[in-house]
């Protein structure tokens, strides 16, 4: 009996150390989205290959975040990232707003919006340790123009009921979450094929 103990203790350990490395360190967030008859397989979605050209100039894109002064502590890394993220996202969501209608785009940008409320996030907690000026910087990085209609296409989602609580699960971002609560029961109105 004792060994049967220690076999099932190891083979937990196992199993929850995999998905941990699923998870936080392979990034495959997606894995865990819930499922049933709204979500779809991230894996398979098509809207990523259809937004590829969204992130090739980014650098001509005016409308991305950028920063408004030169007394910062960004790193140059998340900066890059917050422009990649922004011009995806806005692809999947604004560009393409009918993409989250389809089983496997919805599961891939259900976690894509995790990801891209994860990063403000975390440069938010790191411009945290530098003042409020700093995290004034980060505030105003990420509302540019194609941040803002991400915005507007997540409320227009939720309103019509294209995106939902329950697309989430347990991860929903903290700052969509009150108009996710706001139109719970809104019934979604993707086009039927």
């Amino acid at each position: 009996m004792n060994f049967l103990m220690r076999a099932a203790f190891v083979l937990g350990g196992i199993f929850l150390g995999v998905n941990l490395i699923n998870y936080f360190v392979l990034g495959h967030s997606g894995d865990y989205l819930p499922g049933g008859e709204r979500m779809g397989e991230w894996k398979a979605a098509k809207i990523r290959e259809a937004c590829y050209p969204a992130l090739e100039h980014l650098e001509r894109d005016g409308q991305l975040p950028k920063l408004s002064t030169d007394k910062h502590r960004v790193d140059w890394r998340d900066l890059t990232s917050a422009k990649e993220m922004t011009a995806a996202l806005n692809c999947y969501l604004v560009t393409h707003p009918n993409a989250v209608c389809e089983r496997d785009n919805r599961a891939y940008i259900v976690d894509y919006i995790g990801r891209y409320f994860a990063k403000f996030d975390e440069m938010m907690n790191t411009a945290k340790r530098y003042g409020e000026s700093e995290m004034s910087t980060v505030r105003d990085l990420w509302d540019s123009p194609r941040n803002r209609a991400i915005n507007a296409a997540l409320m227009q989602d939720a309103s019509n009921g294209r995106l939902i609580t329950a697309d989430f699960g347990w991860t929903v971002p903290a700052p969509i979450k009150p108009m996710l609560d706001r139109y719970k029961g809104a019934t979604d109105n993707c086009p039927r094929a």
